[in-house]
């Protein structure tokens, strides 16, 4: 059973009259995948899932799953608010050939634990493939170490993108989980992490930034694998600079500013910014571009 490992762009998404741009999105796709990604996760926090129909997120699904053409896995987010969502996206997934899903405890509403892993359960349990788990405290409900663990012992969930930025519960994760199943992969979903989390033990990462910038993710992770801390360490550092500017603006703009400036039209979301937000990219877009440049220059 695949499991996830190595450098994948969580996929922003382009609009483009109110609905995803799926034209635009082709190109993204051949653009992370030539820059040496390991795989591609669309249907993502970063993507705008929140802002889609069932329609919407399947349409994204089969665009990537189909302009990748086998190139890397595809491991598409099934993010719902409720179960019944969440299985119907994920059958739909298998079918266009997804290599596996990511799955996030239900939106929106506040569960007990034992909520949210009895209907994670229902989810995991309903298919065939591999599962990421994905703990995303910005949106859903904490999965804390312990009910990471819990579902790890399910024959096919088979990782976990850990986006919640607590270093000690990363660690957690790693020694729980590995005591359950040792194949278990544990992936960061902070860019700024990516570096110390594979010294600490981590597999890789899932992060918007390996889509702008998915050479020197990838970069950073090749030089850690072979060995040369020293100049992956010092490629971190030098990318934190830019990860915290895109950062700076209320999520997911400076994402997607920095995809613009990689040359790719994103578009107007159709949740409509405030002249402030605006005004805020504007004053960091030139200063972006030119970091960005000098960062890519860097890792060249």
């Amino acid at each position: 059973m695949i499991r996830p490992a190595g450098v994948y762009s969580a996929m922003l998404t382009p609009w483009k009259n109110g609905v995803p741009d799926l034209a635009e999105l082709r190109k993204i796709v051949d653009f992370q995948i030539n820059a040496g990604l390991t795989g591609l996760f669309p249907v993502s926090s970063v993507g705008e899932s929140g802002l889609m129909s069932f329609e919407q997120k399947c349409s994204l699904m089969e665009t990537v799953i189909d302009q990748a053409a086998g190139r890397v896995p595809v491991w598409c987010g099934i993010p719902a608010s409720t179960a019944q969502e969440s299985i119907a996206l994920g059958k739909f997934a298998k079918e266009k050939g997804a290599a596996g899903l990511v799955l996030m405890p239900p939106t929106f509403y506040r569960h007990s634990s034992e909520v949210i892993v009895n209907t994670m359960k229902q989810i995991i349990q309903s298919t065939e493939l591999p599962v990421c788990l994905y703990n995303i405290p910005f949106f859903a409900d904490a999965l804390t170490p312990a009910m990471v663990a819990e579902l790890a012992r399910l024959p096919n969930v088979v990782g976990i993108k850990d986006s919640g930025g607590n270093a000690v519960e990363f660690m957690q994760m790693l020694s729980l989980c590995h005591e359950v199943n040792p194949e278990f992969k544990v992936l960061t979903g902070r860019e700024e992490f990516l570096y110390p989390s594979l010294k600490a033990g981590g597999e890789g990462c899932m992060t918007a930034t390996s889509g702008v910038l998915p050479e020197v993710m990838a970069k950073i992770y090749r030089l850690t694998m072979e060995g040369k801390d020293q100049q992956a360490h010092e490629l971190q550092m030098a990318a934190l600079p830019v990860m915290m500017m895109m950062s700076s603006l209320p999520f997911p703009i400076g994402y997607k500013l920095g995809l613009e400036l990689r040359g790719f039209d994103m578009g107007e979301t159709p949740f409509p910014q405030i002249d402030s937000v605006k005004e805020k990219a504007n004053s960091i877009k030139n200063k972006l571009e030119k970091a960005l440049q000098q960062l890519i220059k860097i890792a060249n």
